[in-house]
């Protein structure tokens, strides 16, 4: 975040930032926040301001962070995309970090391993995603942190299997795995690069 983000939280840079950060168009953005793009061209040329609530919906909708928005995070394992990885979710996190992104209660973390989701996360990325655990039949189509029955803890995109209660699970990059149940899936919310999440760790 550029120096500077912290007295000027709404400002037009911070919009530009957080639109180009999702790569997104100012029409894409306009439309994702219920604003019409006249008003998002108004803020980029300093003749209107965010409100609160707007640049919340704008930090929402890009995931990036409203600057002094601080959410804590325990870290607690390794996520296989790719690797095998088992889960250690019990006990103490691995780190406890202080981030600074709209996140909501209960979110906790995991350290990608492995390549298979690559480009878009990489082997050492921190994802953050649910506590709560959800049917996977709710997140067909969905990338998720699944527990498949065998005991492996995956991030994954969760496809209709061939048989009811049977799934498939698609990577970026490899080879999908077919047919296997599932014993529940839980919601990614973001992605913090291996480069960035480590200078959060407390």
């Amino acid at each position: 975040m550029r120096k500077g983000h912290m007295a000027k939280i709404y400002s037009a840079q911070w919009m530009e930032d957080a639109r180009n950060s999702a790569g997104l168009t100012q029409s894409e953005l306009a439309d994702r926040i219920g604003l019409s793009q006249d008003k998002i061209s108004n803020v980029k040329r300093g003749v209107r301001k965010l409100s609160s609530d707007e640049a919340t919906r704008i930090s929402e909708v890009t995931g990036y962070p409203l600057p002094g928005h601080i959410n804590p995070l325990d870290v607690l394992g390794y996520i296989g995309a790719g690797a095998v990885v088992y889960p250690i979710d019990d006990g103490d996190p691995l780190y406890s970090l202080n981030i600074e992104y709209p996140l909501p209660p209960g979110t906790v973390g995991a350290i990608v391993r492995g390549d298979s989701m690559f480009p878009i996360f990489e082997d050492g990325d921190l994802v953050a995603y649910s506590g709560e655990t959800v049917l996977p039949e709710d997140m067909i189509g969905e990338t998720c942190i699944v527990q498949v029955t065998d005991g492996r803890m995956l991030i994954k995109t969760i496809r209709r299997g061939s048989l009811p209660g049977l799934y498939t699970l698609t990577s970026y990059n490899a080879p999908d795995i077919v047919d296997v149940s599932l014993d529940w899936a839980r919601s990614f919310y973001s992605r913090i690069s291996r480069r960035v999440w480590r200078k959060f760790v407390r």
